[in-house]
């Protein structure tokens, strides 16, 4: 069965659009949907992201400090035997892991005073002392497995310290 609509030419400017087919039509308008769902979704993840950001710039807990400054710096260090370990590049891990554990040895690392935290520290030290020594060793299957066990350490360390305050 025949659609009612015609091709028709439209004339835009100097140019002539080519003829507007029932075909032709459905090409364009099918996907616009899909396309509005899209904008949708982002939109109101945006909308999200922007609430929730408000809500936690409020919170006074959460403004700059030494601590923070310093963890930002130990999540370089982090990226950079991530990323020596995704490139094979053994002396990036190498290095990323030496900063790390002399990191973990600065005053502004021990934000608290307990035998646990210590402890943890030590454990944390000893993990980045593998790690090195599986990038000296150019052993990469050793060094990622000695990063995920760097990793669980940050991890278990980290959520002692939240549950103490």
């Amino acid at each position: 069965m025949q659609s009612s609509r015609k091709a028709t030419t439209k004339t835009w400017g100097s140019w002539t659009d080519r003829a507007w087919t029932d075909r032709a039509w459905t090409r364009w308008v099918r996907p616009l949907p899909t396309i509005r769902g899209a904008v949708c979704l982002a939109c109101a993840g945006l909308v999200g992201l922007a609430l929730l950001g408000r809500g936690r710039a409020e919170e006074p807990s959460l403004k700059p400090d030494a601590v923070a400054v310093f963890m930002r710096a130990k999540l370089a260090h982090s990226s950079e035997v991530l990323e020596g370990l995704a490139l094979e590049d053994f002396d990036m891990i190498g290095r990323g892991a030496q900063e790390l554990s002399l990191a973990s040895q600065a005053s502004s690392w021990q934000v608290l005073q307990t035998e646990d935290y210590a402890r943890q520290s030590t454990e944390f030290r000893r993990s980045c002392d593998t790690l090195r020594s599986a990038a000296k060793a150019k052993n990469l299957d050793g060094a990622a497995l000695a990063w995920m066990d760097v990793t669980m350490k940050c991890i278990q360390c980290h959520k002692y310290v939240r549950d103490q305050k």
